[in-house]
């Protein structure tokens, strides 16, 4: 980016010490904007980390697995990234989708949820 352009930045766009996403955990992230400013490099950057969120799966079938967390990550890029809620079970397993993907699917699973548990209840 050259320093002409550095002068017109986007409005909508935060500087690099307020980049971070109101999700972000400073103490999970390893975002650095600034490794970006001579120009993109794949292997610098880092991403931006939620806090995990344990998922509690033991009422499933066995075998439970002993490790299950959440959590939203966002790649540094000197563009828009997408935020990817991601699922890692057992430490070894990971699903990665867009937020813009889980949202609906998550809906989706929660109406179901809701729909056999409105059933049972007026049973």
């Amino acid at each position: 980016m050259n320093v002409k352009s550095q002068g017109t930045a986007n409005p909508t766009q935060a500087a690099p010490d307020q980049g971070h996403p109101a999700w972000c955990d400073r103490s999970q992230c390893t975002a650095d904007p600034a490794s970006q400013a001579d120009g993109y490099n794949s292997r610098t950057g880092g991403q931006h980390r939620s806090a995990d969120l344990p998922l509690n799966l033991r009422a499933g079938m066995w075998p439970i697995p002993p490790h299950a967390v959440v959590y939203l990550s966002e790649a540094v890029a000197p563009w828009r990234c997408s935020t990817y809620l991601r699922i890692v079970v057992d430490r070894d397993t990971e699903l990665s989708m867009p937020v813009d993907s889980a949202a609906p699917l998550l809906a989706a699973l929660s109406e179901l949820v809701a729909s056999a548990l409105t059933e049972t209840e007026a049973r």
